[in-house]
């Protein structure tokens, strides 16, 4: 593998955004469920829906066949931090089968989605018989909590404008990835959606978009970051 490809995927797995991009990086497919299909209960899921609230308890995981599911904290204070947009062909909820213990976030639908439910016991019954399942969970497990790591690294010792610039990156990356060569790459976020991915304030957000947009880095119009200068954007966030 090239240096290059192999930076990229790694820059892929230190963002947010959870999605088949990963999976095929990781040699997984999500295709290996499809036999399965039958033992889920499908359901179509409106936009807004609430899949999981803070002190739930799921007795089985998701496959997302459609749709994308945001993982939320929030403060009392009513600062948001989502840490983890879980996309198609990927599992939500699947740490829930190994402990007994309450959600500590809530589990929000933020694109109509599909979505077929297996409960636990089915789920151990395909771990016992198909070796494929069980590495597919395990990997996927190891990879979200590598991504917790790095949101943690970041908000422990990264200041804001690195942090800043260390999602929007990561998120560049995977465009990159999906075949989006353009100059300047077009990521499709409000200054809201910053601050709730770094569990800030929108100001804060805005006033280091602005400082970026000084520096030739960026430019931003509503709900649209342009990235102007990857590579600057790259310097700054990993200074």
């Amino acid at each position: 593998m090239v240096s290059n490809q192999k930076e990229l995927i790694e820059h892929i797995t230190t963002s947010m955004v959870f999605d088949e991009t990963i999976l095929e990086h990781e040699g997984l497919a999500s295709s290996i469920w499809d036999k399965y299909l039958s033992l889920g209960h499908k359901s179509v899921v409106e936009k807004g829906t609430y899949l999981l609230r803070i002190g739930d308890f799921l007795d089985g995981f998701y496959l997302i066949k459609k749709g994308k599911i945001q993982s939320i904290f929030l403060g009392k204070d009513g600062i948001m931090k989502m840490f983890l947009v879980t996309g198609e062909g990927c599992l939500y909820g699947e740490q829930f089968i190994f402990h007994r213990q309450p959600g500590l976030f809530d589990g929000l639908v933020v694109e109509d989605a599909v979505l077929y439910y297996f409960n636990k016991g089915i789920i151990y019954d395909m771990m016992k018989n198909d070796f494929e399942v069980c590495l597919y969970i395990m990997k996927v497990l190891a990879i979200k909590s590598r991504m917790l790591a790095i949101q943690v690294e970041d908000m422990s010792l990264r200041n804001n404008l690195q942090k800043v610039c260390r999602v929007l990156y990561s998120l560049c990356c995977i465009e990159e990835k999906k075949g989006n060569n353009e100059e300047n790459i077009v990521l499709n976020l409000s200054h809201q959606d910053i601050a709730n991915m770094l569990a800030s304030h929108r100001v804060t957000i805005t006033n280091n978009l602005a400082k970026l947009k000084k520096q030739g880095i960026l430019d931003y119009k509503y709900e649209k970051i342009i990235i102007t200068d990857k590579c600057g954007l790259k310097e700054v966030a990993f200074e």
